[in-house]
């Protein structure tokens, strides 16, 4: 793994944990759903810090290169980052419609 890479997977996730914890300090973001993020950028320190281990990995899966690795990790947490994010809107929509139905039968009640 080049020099460059490794230097912008390791600076990319630092900032990136640093913007997430901020934003949970400041309210704007729970730590429910922080949590995801965090691991995908810890994923990613651990990809930038240990590059023999990316080595291995990409010889292991065939891979010719191991920024292709790269790509191919970052793609997968974000498929994983779509598919919890979609269960949460998935849960809230199902949480509005019982409200509505709740609201419903309280306004029909008076």
């Amino acid at each position: 793994m080049s020099k460059s890479l490794v230097i912008s997977l390791v600076v990319f996730s630092i900032v990136w944990i640093i913007i997430i914890l901020r934003l949970v300090r400041n309210g704007k973001l729970s730590i429910k759903y922080s949590m995801i993020w965090l691991f995908v950028s810890l994923v990613l320190l651990i990809v930038g810090v240990f590059p023999k281990l990316m080595d291995l990995i990409s010889n292991f899966f065939g891979f010719l290169t191991i920024s292709n690795l790269v790509i191919g990790i970052i793609l997968t947490l974000l498929l994983l980052l779509t598919l919890v994010l979609t269960m949460i809107v998935t849960n809230q929509k199902s949480q509005i419609n019982n409200l509505i139905q709740e609201v419903s039968m309280l306004k029909k009640d008076k």
